[in-house]
């Protein structure tokens, strides 16, 4: 999943829709998002975007953005597409404009992510095949079988040695034992060596984090799930821990006039997977808590929190879950 910047949001929902897939370019300083079947584009460098109406984002290749346009069969002629590279750093001037100023035209509201499936992204890791019982005596069957065979293709080549008619056995052994002894080798070696993936994967996702938070209290978090059926070749398991990270984000007025988006983290923790939950379901608790330290920051009422899922054995630490959260009024003190 691609973390797109908060102004593609913001820019979106002053036009009335939501944003989309995107795309980052290599050096970060470019994103290109999907929005109401256009592809809005924006500099994090320079603060300015730009949409291109009537086509839509397919990747970039340094900073050169591809995109589609795809057009309608008729009467007369089927369906084409048309492919177009937009130079970014050769744009002319007038093909940007400037981002809209959130503390005027306001927030917009956070995009949650909530899959109700998640695969994890992380390096694949293979295991041996772990066999039954009734497996292995199979496989021993099996083995005996090619193995008689490639004997009994020895034996006849020992037969052809008396001379005579006994060398039409040559005929018959030399083949049978030449495919049977190779094919022994190799239901050996492949059945002994064969692994299989393990995939890390949830389902039926839910998140309860109750109806919201005060700055300085914990909040508790518990995520549901259960694990998938496995694919053929593949084996399916919770990870063994996820992680959960506090965020605000806010907009910061600068000394000169303008503004900055500030997107932090105000709490983190690690939670652990628990396989006790009722009805086949895992479960994975753990409390954040955001400090009274953060000061008049926490009583912003223009920033946004919310908490975000991520999988610590990913190396981006990109979240694959998103939920807003609501921030309640500190308790009144005791006299």
């Amino acid at each position: 999943m691609t973390r797109l910047h908060p102004s593609v949001a913001l820019i979106a929902h002053l036009s009335g829709h939501s944003p989309g897939y995107g795309f980052v370019s290599p050096d970060g300083r470019y994103q290109a998002a999907e929005v109401g079947g256009s592809t809005l584009i924006v500099d994090l460098h320079e603060q300015r975007h730009h949409r291109a109406s009537g086509v839509y984002p397919r990747g970039f290749e340094g900073t050169t953005l591809e995109v589609e346009g795809e057009e309608t069969a008729t009467a007369y002629l089927p369906a084409w597409t048309d492919f177009q590279r937009i130079s970014l750093d050769n744009a002319p001037a007038d093909f940007w404009s400037p981002w809209p100023d959130p503390r005027m035209a306001g927030s917009a509201p956070l995009a949650e992510v909530q899959p109700a499936e998640w695969t994890s992204g992380a390096p694949p890791v293979t295991e041996r095949v772990r066999r039954s019982a009734g497996d292995w005596i199979a496989w021993l069957v099996a083995l005996a079988v090619l193995v008689f065979f490639a004997l009994f293709g020895f034996n006849a080549i020992t037969w052809a040695l008396a001379g005579g008619w006994q060398w039409l056995w040559l005929a018959v052994g030399l083949p049978v034992f030449g495919i049977f002894s190779v094919l022994t080798v190799v239901f050996v070696v492949t059945t002994l060596r064969e692994r299989r993936r393990v995939r890390i994967a949830l389902q039926d996702l839910s998140l309860e984090r109750g109806e919201g938070f005060r700055v300085g209290e914990p909040l508790e978090l518990r995520l549901l799930g259960t694990v998938p059926a496995p694919q053929a070749g593949e084996r399916t398991a919770a990870p063994e821990r996820i992680g959960a990270r506090l965020m605000r984000q806010s907009v910061r007025s600068d000394p000169d006039g303008g503004w900055t988006w500030v997107d932090e983290c105000c709490g983190e923790t690690v939670m652990p997977c628990d396989q006790t939950a009722r009805a086949g379901r895992v479960r994975f608790a753990g409390e954040l808590c955001a400090h009274a330290a953060l000061g008049d920051a926490s009583r912003d009422s223009s920033a946004q929190w919310s908490v975000e899922l991520h999988d610590p054995a990913e190396g981006d630490g990109v979240p694959f879950f998103v939920a807003r959260l609501r921030l309640l009024p500190a308790r009144a003190m005791d006299k």
